[in-house]
């Protein structure tokens, strides 16, 4: 009698049910978990296990009867330039106001807008900053409404290819003491954009991270 309710309890366990099936029913529907929005473009993210279950130290028996199990997240460090940067930035336009890059960069919480050719090549042609702004509009007295982007935009660019390593966009920013460096493909379309926040959340190394920062704010 006792080796049957022993394989009884077993049976129960392997069943897979809520309780081995006795009794309670369990509602089953979404996790209430977001979907990720990382800086990977579609089809290029690398494939890599977000977590894995462990069952504590008493195993499955564990799990079941206290829910003694751990969740062990794996961190994955980004080599490549599009494993670091946000992709597809807000863009503006040549012929778009000096006030309509600001209220982007207040709208989005961002110090820099790509400027491009048009809306469908995105063909990048500069960057306007907030200290743009600040100097060659807000300083000067001048009406944010009527100051077009192309009187103001600094057209001399330094960029990177979704495809170069992370080190070498770090090393850019350092060189040119430059706080986002754009990402631009093979025929110029910018994919993406790369800040000193993009560098401390996503690369894991304070050290580069902070002889980043410590570059780009030492002066000339």
């Amino acid at each position: 009698m006792a080796s049957q309710k022993i394989v009884e309890r077993e049976n129960k366990r392997e069943s897979g049910l809520p309780g081995g099936g006795a009794g309670r029913k369990d509602q089953v529907g979404g996790s209430g978990v977001y979907p990720m929005s990382g800086p990977h473009p579609a089809g290029n993210a690398p494939i890599v296990t977000p977590a894995a279950w462990g069952q504590g130290k008493r195993g499955a028996e564990g799990y079941e009867d206290h829910g003694e199990s751990e969740l062990s997240i794996i961190s994955v460090k980004p080599e490549k330039c599009r494993d670091l940067m946000t992709k597809d930035p807000v863009c503006c336009l040549p012929s778009d106001t000096a006030s309509y890059a600001a209220q982007l960069m207040a709208r989005d919480d961002i110090g820099a807008v790509p400027v491009v050719a048009d809306r469908e090549s995105k063909k990048l042609l500069a960057m306007i900053t907030d200290r743009d702004l600040a100097i060659s509009v807000v300083a000067q007295g001048r009406d944010p409404q009527s100051v077009r982007i192309e009187e103001i935009m600094s057209s001399d660019l330094v960029s990177c290819s979704p495809d170069d390593a992370c080190s070498k966009a770090l090393t850019l920013m350092e060189e040119h003491k430059i706080r986002r460096i754009p990402a631009v493909d093979q025929t110029g379309r910018i994919v993406g954009i790369i800040s000193q926040s993009d560098v401390a959340l996503r690369m894991h190394d304070a050290e580069n991270t902070s002889e980043l920062v410590l570059e780009v704010s030492r002066p000339n």
